[in-house]
């Protein structure tokens, strides 16, 4: 479902759960057959460097890092175990 403009708009009677639900499985489908496309790079009909690999490596760290961060924040408060003690 599209605008036209590439923005995604919710369905009729859609919760937002559900829009998630939707869009989260779309989105992580198409991020993982990504990943494979680069894992296909690793066949011998290519020729890399090691600092090459490193770099893609690092950048995925780097995106998947930000997203858990983004995942992890309460909106306008901390989480509830930053506050842990013995």
């Amino acid at each position: 479902m599209s605008n036209g403009e590439g923005q995604e708009t919710t369905a009729p009677g859609e919760t937002k759960e559900q829009r998630f639900q939707r869009l989260a499985t779309k989105r992580t489908q198409a991020a993982l057959q990504k990943i494979r496309l680069l894992t296909n790079l690793t066949g011998s009909s290519y020729a890399y460097t090691p600092e090459q690999a490193a770099k893609i490596l690092g950048a995925l760290r780097e995106a998947v890092n930000a997203l858990e961060a983004r995942f992890n924040r309460v909106r306008g408060s901390q989480r509830a175990d930053a506050s842990f003690s013995l």
